[in-house]
């Protein structure tokens, strides 16, 4: 296991910030942190920092198309590999609960789904510590526990946090902030057993992202490298530099043959595009100027690639939209932004996305103009780890990441509210539609909760092989 030592802070020449000791949140009082606990590293506006020039794209790898079929797990942060936040499953429009009750944690993780399972960390003491933060698996329909599992531990390392799950595995690890470096574990969705260790460590967190390849490999993002994982070895497929601005927040999404991720530059922060089977850094997008960036791009459904560049300054929080041309990353438009932290942003199936304008307002845009289409109202604690969904009827699921004002709220297409309720100590514990339309949300202490309208017709249909789709037109031929 390698360690880092003090973080970084870049604004034009080198500075040290002193460590800071890791200490739980105030879970009784407050929302959620802003800077997730330990040591968090950032780099603000570094000159030297900016990606070389432009590379001619290497051809793109032939890859099964993971991803264009029928999206009816939640396999990452994100739920989708453009990270868009999006399901064609149909989640409850009233509060029908199917099942609560689950292991106690003193704090909420983001649960993942895969088919039947639900997967998630119940984390019982903050930390460094070996049997602190176990994996859970339960029963999606029923809420009964499977297994549960510690993944190797190593001195120092970081609380457990689940990457992703499919195709009977799922993955997690210890590594965190840009301090602790540890291996992705790949785990038996059967009984939590190790599958197999990456080959390299990795340093990305909690609250990173990680997104899937559509052969299924792990797209990791940490702070200072963009890594690309076999999912059936965990071999390392490729690992190049980037120039992430804050830990925690260095996910990246990916589209077709393209990875994208935000990365610090002079004079601001810049979408970059990587090719998928090299990894190579093709082209940039322009600049946009800011000092310190802790949100992640996300994409549309027609590859529109979406940036809340926001750090709680009016005069550069904006939400850009970029049109990724095949040699050019153009800006769209851009539209003032509140200032958010650690979320995930939803992308409806027309395309539109949604965005929290100044003062919190919820907003649907028009993505060809960035012009609000439909409004929420007002939401002023949705400042940090906010989660967003959307099923196959437009449904709008929003978690607040709220910590004593922790909520779930549910919207219709035209974001009129049809529901809520308090959920203590939200953080990222969801929303997440899995199988059936079974919405996923997790607080503290046993509060786990499984909604799903009755009766359920599951319009996503799982197979074996991690496929779930019942067209077989999007099935690629080179499926093993």
């Amino acid at each position: 296991m390698n360690r880092t030592t003090a973080p970084l802070l870049f604004c034009l020449v080198l500075a040290t910030l002193p460590a800071v000791a890791a200490a739980p949140p105030d879970i009784i009082e407050g929302a959620a942190p802003v800077v997730p606990l330990g040591n968090t590293v950032v780099q603000i506006g570094n000159p030297d920092a900016a990606v070389p020039g432009s590379p001619a794209p290497a051809p793109p790898a032939v890859l099964r198309d993971h991803g264009s079929g029928c999206l009816g797990s939640w396999q990452n942060a994100g739920g989708t590999p453009r990270r868009d936040c999006r399901s064609d499953e149909l989640g409850p429009t009233t509060a029908d609960l199917l099942w609560s009750d689950g292991r106690y944690s003193v704090i909420a993780w983001q649960p993942i789904t895969d088919g039947d399972k639900v997967f998630m960390v119940r984390q019982t003491q903050f930390g460094s510590a070996p049997e602190g933060s176990p994996v859970v698996a339960m029963d999606l329909a029923t809420g009964a526990e499977l297994w549960a599992v510690h993944i190797p531990y190593e001195p120092g390392d970081w609380t457990t946090w689940i990457a992703a799950a499919h195709s009977g595995l799922v993955f997690a690890s210890r590594a965190g902030n840009a301090t602790v470096a540890a291996k992705m574990y790949a785990l038996s969705q059967e009984d939590g057993s190790v599958v197999w260790a990456s080959t390299d460590e990795i340093m990305a967190g909690s609250y990173d992202g990680v997104v899937l390849a559509p052969d299924g490999d792990l797209l990791v993002g940490d702070f200072a490298k963009l890594t690309r994982i076999d999912a059936e070895d965990g071999s390392t497929v490729w690992s190049v530099p980037r120039v992430c601005s804050v830990s925690d927040s260095c996910g990246g999404a990916t589209y077709g043959d393209a990875v994208y991720v935000a990365d610090v530059t002079g004079g601001g922060h810049i979408i970059v595009r990587h090719d998928l089977a090299t990894g190579v850094a093709q082209y940039e997008s322009p600049v946009m100027p800011g000092f310190m960036l802790q949100s992640t791009p996300f994409v549309g459904p027609d590859g529109t690639v979406y940036l809340s560049r926001t750090q709680d300054e009016v005069s550069v929080d904006y939400f850009y939209a970029f049109q990724d041309t095949g040699t050019a990353l153009v800006e769209r438009w851009h539209v003032p932004a509140a200032w958010t932290t650690h979320s995930e942003f939803a992308v409806a199936a027309d395309g539109s996305p949604f965005m929290f304008a100044p003062g919190y307002e919820l907003v649907r845009l028009d993505p060809a103009t960035g012009a609000a289409v439909d409004s929420a109202g007002f939401f002023p604690e949705c400042t940090g780890s906010v989660r967003m969904a959307t099923d196959g009827n437009g449904t709008f699921y929003l978690g607040n990441g709220g910590f004593a004002v922790g909520r779930l709220r549910v919207f219709d297409a035209n974001l009129d509210p049809l529901w809520d309720t308090p959920v203590t100590n939200l953080n990222i514990g969801g929303p997440a539609i899995g199988h059936g339309g079974a919405l996923v949300v997790c607080g503290i202490n046993t509060d786990v909760r499984v909604y799903r309208p009755e009766p359920s017709t599951p319009i996503c249909m799982p197979f074996g092989d991690g496929f779930e789709s019942g067209d077989t037109s999007a099935w690629s031929a080179t499926v093993p």
